[in-house]
């Protein structure tokens, strides 16, 4: 300790490569050295003598909130308070403007008291952690070792609680970070506080050399790169170095991660002399920086990666073929009859059935193969260097293995399944969604045929591309939705007779434009929305887009428009849709006597007795309804009297020859005949030319539908007339 008396506080304070900030008890900045400037880009005439957060603003409250307390902390307790990881912003400015740099830190605040055991400063440290986030490199430029800042104020004012020597100690013995001065070639401890004393445990070092005192971290590179800073005067920095160090008396070797910085000490003639230790204890953070890495990348239900790591793994196998020839195999997995699990026993056991397969899974792969769980009851694999023969040996033995998983929950047996897509290939070209969307295909038509087997994905798969075609549809469809682009147009239905006597009725149909701006007609893509279960998102869309332009456009002229919806099986199914519709007319105020909602012959006989439920609860409101393509399906006669309906919207098949078609007439004219004993009225579809008006009227048909009526229009461009 004799070597103290001739350091002089202001040289260490100053000179230290590691960044401090002494502020008084109200958070004035009373000093600040050089490498705090350097790596906060401050300028010293620009802060001391200021508030800590006028002199280093943040962007947000809570930033400022947390540090307050913790320096609260440090004068209510008289103790070190760190907080282990701050995101703190540093305020830039450039040609371009000011902005803000994202940054990460690990801050420790350290009271220094005067004899009478009073807070007069407090040592502010903070060491960067942002290269733990974004495992990025820090450039060790901000450290400046030949610039030892001069500051006599700071000087002046410790001089008041302690003398030179005393507050050199208090600053060395307290420091936040761990120190230490390594002198001669054999680097004899000659100072360690007491931060360096917690990092190593309690033991005698004083005047040992490192490799006696350090005995455990010989082979860890450390006394190696301590012969290197003194050979070469150039300093040494390490990022998130893991050492394994004795903490504790024949205790066992603890793994921690430092920050720390090698610094050669100069005599007067430019010869190294030792070397100043530097550093801190980094390990919370780097722990905490791993679990975050961690739970972004995996599922944690399962701890499989998630999708998002899946697919970036997908992306860059695929990139890699760029460098080394590939062949790769995508297969995706989906669970069969997994909702009954979940329906029958509960989400608890859902989600043991889904640990359950994801071991099963697991304990089948080789090293080299990733793994997912892609959501609920979905699994991706890849396979690396895999052709599509031995793609499909795996996948039969995957599937084979979860074949005979045996799942018991409160005495309730469940056997597994799974369907199984495969796609090869070594197209560098291939897109990742385009990748997925044909092992996705496949694993469809597996469930399409029989389920529990293994589908694989040929290009020449008349099959499979009919189902890729169908997942660009619902992909372009959720966009859409999302997006709120699917357009609304709407079409007029007239009465045949007389047709200014009747309020102005008008079909809603949809529409999808493509990027090179075309309309799509909506049977090119409703087939595969009702085969993927977009149907109930696309009508409570129409619904609600809908309804609000009613109440926007004819908030005083509703009694003079009748509009009609379409509806699919898959909402009159839904047992949440009439709740969903009671709702959107209170929030339009529209009145739903202004609404006829269509649903086609074949969704109705389907499931008769749900769909007359619905139809009688919805008409309560007093919702009308009209049965659309009727006809088509010439089921009966006999279901009529079951549903309460309003209209027959008659099959346009039936009406685009009826002029020359006599069968066609006949059976028009027998519909109609039915419709008017029941007190229904009827609607002629496909009417396209003017010629076949009389004959329709002569048969009896109300209204009618069709160009030769009026040509489909935006709903945008309906207004009050």
């Amino acid at each position: 300790m004799s070597h103290l008396a001739e350091v002089e506080y202001k040289n260490i304070f100053h000179s230290s490569p590691n960044p401090y900030v002494l502020f008084t008890p109200n958070l004035i900045v009373a000093d600040i050295n050089e490498a705090h400037l350097q790596l906060t880009g401050a300028r010293r005439e620009n802060v001391i003598g200021k508030h800590l957060f006028d002199a280093f603003p943040t962007p947000q409250q809570e930033i400022a909130d947390l540090l307050q307390s913790s320096f609260d902390r440090v004068k209510k307790f008289k103790t070190e308070d760190t907080i282990h990881l701050l995101h703190y912003p540093i305020r830039y400015s450039n040609k371009d403007g000011k902005g803000w740099k994202d940054r990460y830190w690990m801050v420790k605040n350290k009271p220094i008291m005067n004899q009478d055991g009073c807070v007069v400063f407090i040592l502010n440290n903070p060491i960067e952690v942002t290269h733990l986030i974004s495992s990025g490199d820090i450039d060790p430029s901000w450290i400046n070792n030949s610039d030892f800042m001069r500051n006599a104020n700071i000087v002046h004012e410790i001089s008041k609680v302690e003398n030179e020597h005393r507050k050199m100690r208090a600053l060395m013995e307290q420091a936040p970070g761990f120190v230490s001065i390594l002198r001669g070639p054999d680097f004899i401890f000659e100072l360690a506080n007491k931060a360096y004393y917690q990092l190593i445990g309690h033991r005698d070092i004083l005047g040992k050399p490192v490799r006696e005192a350090l005995p455990e971290i010989e082979g860890q590179g450390y006394f190696e790169l301590l012969e290197q800073v003194y050979r070469s005067g150039e300093p040494y920095i390490g990022r998130a170095k893991r050492i394994h160090m004795q903490q504790a008396p024949d205790s066992d070797l603890a793994e921690l991660y430092i920050d720390f910085i090698y610094q050669p000490i100069f005599e007067d003639d430019g010869s190294v002399s030792g070397i100043f230790v530097q550093g801190h204890d980094v390990t919370d953070a780097h722990n905490l920086s791993r679990k975050l890495s961690y739970q972004a990348s995996h599922d944690s239900l399962t701890g499989l990666f998630n999708r998002r790591e899946f697919e970036l793994r997908v992306e860059n196998a695929i990139k890699e073929m760029l460098v080394i020839p590939n062949v790769l195999s995508l297969l995706f997995l989906d669970l069969d009859h997994f909702k009954n699990i979940n329906d029958v026993c509960g989400h608890r056991a859902g989600d043991e059935f889904l640990r359950m397969i994801s071991m099963v899974l697991s304990s089948r792969l080789r090293a080299t193969d990733t793994l997912a769980r892609l959501g609920g009851d979905e699994f991706g694999l890849l396979l690396k260097g895999c052709p599509e023969h031995v793609a499909m040996n795996i996948a039969q033995d995957l599937r084979q293995a979860v074949s005979e998983v045996e799942f018991v929950w409160q005495n309730r047996r469940f056997s597994g399944s799974v369907s199984i897509g495969v796609f090869s290939f070594n197209d560098i070209n291939i897109t990742i969604t385009d990748a997925l969307s044909v092992a996705d295909a496949a694993c469809f038509l597996a469930k399409e045929k029989g389920r529990n087997r293994v589908q694989v994905n040929r290009k020449e798969d008349d099959e499979l591309i009919n189902r890729r075609q169908e997942i660009d549809w619902i992909r372009d469809l959720t966009e859409a939705l999302k997006d709120n682009t699917i357009e609304l147009y709407c079409q007029k239905i007239q009465a045949l007779e007389h047709p200014a006597k009747y309020p102005n009725r008008y079909e809603i149909l949809i529409r999808l434009r493509n990027n090179d701006g075309n309309i799509i007609p909506p049977m090119a893509f409703i087939p595969a929305a009702e085969r993927y279960g977009l149907m109930p998102a696309i009508d409570r869309y129409v619904i609600e887009k809908t309804f609000l332009h009613i109440a926007t456009k004819f908030k005083d002229h509703t009694s003079l428009l009748s509009i009609s919806v379409n509806l699919s099986g898959a909402s009159l199914n839904d047992d949440t849709f009439p709740g969903f519709v009671r709702n959107i007319i209170n929030v339009t105020g529209i009145d739903p006597k202004q609404i006829c909602f269509e649903i086609t012959e074949t969704t109705a006989v389907a499931n008769l007795a749900k769909t007359s439920n619905v139809i009688r609860d919805l008409k309560k409101l007093g919702f009308r309804f009209a049965l659309d393509d009727f006809g088509s399906g010439m089921s009966s006669f006999g279901y009529l009297k079951h549903l309460p309906i309003d209209y027959l919207k008659i099959d346009g098949t039936f009406i685009r020859q009826i002029q020359f078609n006599q069968f066609d007439a006949a059976i028009v004219d027998a519909i109609v005949r039915i419709a008017n004993a029941m007190h229904i009225e009827t609607v002629a579809e496909y009417v396209e030319n003017e010629s076949m008006w009389p004959l329709l009227i002569k048969i009896g048909v109300n209204y009618g539908q069709g160009y030769s009526i009026h040509q489909p229009t935006p709903l945008k461009t309906l207004k009050p007339e």
